[in-house]
């Protein structure tokens, strides 16, 4: 804990003292070697870049420790289809690499593709099910499944899309029994007004999503998943801003089917209660708010402080009864004017301190994989 603790007020202090140098963004701004190099990669992972080399910063579930890896992408017959490859490690051991094949602009307000992922994480943590779980029941685990599908996207005007991804998940291998192959699908509506999506100030994010898992192994671990997630930015004054997020899960099983551990709504880590473990409290339904003040100190140096709540339960009824878990802290974020470059949130739960360093920001939406849940 100590060596936890001391880590993190370095990068802290780092934070601080590089921060003036960071991503400059004026062209008459004559940035250091660090802000180049910072500079390339967000150019590298943005929506729209040239064809290359990138950076794979991502890819991982949290826990996974710091990854890195190769990623190419190539734009192919003028603008009509986008080739992508990537591949990473992680620093606890993880690994994972897919490919992904686009048309981005069928119709002009069309979408079509196809992907093939394959993730092996690796020391997942399991602290039993339900808001009374006790976090010295941790047990890790590993999960490597290859997930194929396809996918599709409308977008009937610039702030609103429609999606789905149909696929199959099939194991490789697993520390956990049983372990199914599913055949799965999902669907959703999105509605987006932020102003820069890679670090907000003002507008929402608004999702709502359906997904069904049916089991082809056992017959026994069928289910669906109705997800709801709203984040709303708001500029207080003008060096500060206000983040609200609320996000609410809700699993559903017909007569003699259940939902695998690993795929039950989890709560915990850096993309929903910081003050705990990653995916310290699962259970079939989950709910959690978060409220955050964000202002600038430099340049490209922002503070924040912020507190949240949430509970997990069996059902919606237990839900609003069950057991709330809360907490506060405070952070830095390093950041472009169109993007979080890294972040550091301290904050503490009932259960003690915690600290995460993560390179996405501290409110936006899980990016959704087929297995595990993310929070």
């Amino acid at each position: 804990m100590m060596r936890r603790m001391i880590s993190t007020w370095l990068f802290v202090c780092a934070c601080v003292w590089a921060a003036p140098t960071f991503a400059q963004d004026d062209a008459a701004a004559t940035p250091g070697r660090a802000a180049a190099i910072l500079n390339w990669a967000e150019t590298r992972m943005s929506a729209g870049t040239p064809d290359g080399l990138y950076p794979e910063l991502g890819g991982f579930i949290p826990g996974s420790g710091i990854s890195i890896g190769p990623g190419y992408r190539r734009h192919v017959f003028g603008d009509r289809m986008i080739v992508d490859a990537s591949a990473a490690v992680a620093w606890r051991g993880s690994r994972m690499a897919q490919s992904r094949i686009e048309w981005p602009s069928l119709g002009r307000r069309v979408s079509v593709g196809a992907d093939v992922m394959y993730h092996d994480f690796s020391g997942i943590d399991f602290f039993g099910v339900g808001a009374d779980s006790r976090r010295s029941d941790r047990a890790p685990y590993r999960l490597a499944y290859v997930d194929v599908g396809g996918f599709a996207s409308v977008r009937p005007t610039g702030w609103l899309a429609i999606s789905g991804r149909a696929g199959s998940l099939e194991r490789t291998a697993a520390t956990v029994t049983p372990e199914p192959n599913y055949v799965h699908a999902d669907v959703a509506i999105e509605a987006d007004t932020r102003d820069v999506p890679g670090y907000p100030s003002s507008g929402g994010r608004y999702r709502f999503s359906v997904a069904a898992f049916h089991d082809r192994e056992f017959a026994r671990y069928s289910f669906r998943r109705f997800e709801g997630e709203a984040a709303h930015y708001m500029p207080v004054y003008e060096r500060s801003v206000v983040a609200l997020r609320g996000r609410v899960d809700v699993s559903q099983t017909s007569a003699g089917q259940d939902v695998p551990f690993n795929l039950l709504p989890a709560l915990g880590g850096r993309n929903s209660l910081r003050g705990y473990d990653d995916y310290r409290f699962r259970d079939r339904d989950a709910a959690m708010v978060n409220a955050e003040l964000r202002t600038r100190l430099f340049r490209s140096l922002d503070g924040a402080i912020f507190c949240e709540a949430g509970s997990v339960a069996p059902s919606m009824s237990a839900l609003a009864k069950g057991s709330l878990k809360t907490d506060c802290g405070a952070g830095v974020r390093i950041h472009s004017r169109r993007h979080l470059l890294v972040r550091l949130d301290v904050a503490r739960g009932t259960e003690g301190l915690q600290s995460v360093v993560s390179f996405t920001p501290s409110l936006d939406f899980a990016k959704r994989i087929a297995a595990p849940y993310v929070p």
